[in-house]
């Protein structure tokens, strides 16, 4: 499972999916899926998203990028798509948490 982590923290811009993370750790999907839920505790896609959100928290907090670039830095199609999972995972807005850290 270090492997497919490594991997996914690494390539957090770009476009991942099951089968990307699948080849580089030698495995099937199905099988990859199932021992990341059965050792991580959840599926890749969801660890993945939390992955994005942390590195969006980080660059938030520490920097003065838009929260649109920020989003695609993190691997989000678009702002949008990073604040709807934000609020989701977080309960703020990617706006609010900004203002909260510089505060």
């Amino acid at each position: 499972m270090a492997t497919a982590i490594d991997y996914m923290a690494s390539n957090l811009d770009c476009t991942i999916n099951i089968s990307d993370i699948a080849t580089v750790t030698n495995r099937s999907p199905s099988h990859l899926a199932r021992m990341f839920r059965s050792e991580i505790g959840m599926p890749p896609h969801r660890y993945l998203i939390i992955l994005r959100i942390n590195k969006a928290q980080r660059l938030l907090a520490k920097s003065s990028m838009p929260i649109a670039e920020i989003a695609i830095e993190c691997g989000f199609s678009h702002q949008e798509h990073l604040t709807r999972l934000f609020r989701r995972h977080l309960g703020t807005t990617p706006a609010a948490y900004r203002r909260s850290k510089q505060n």
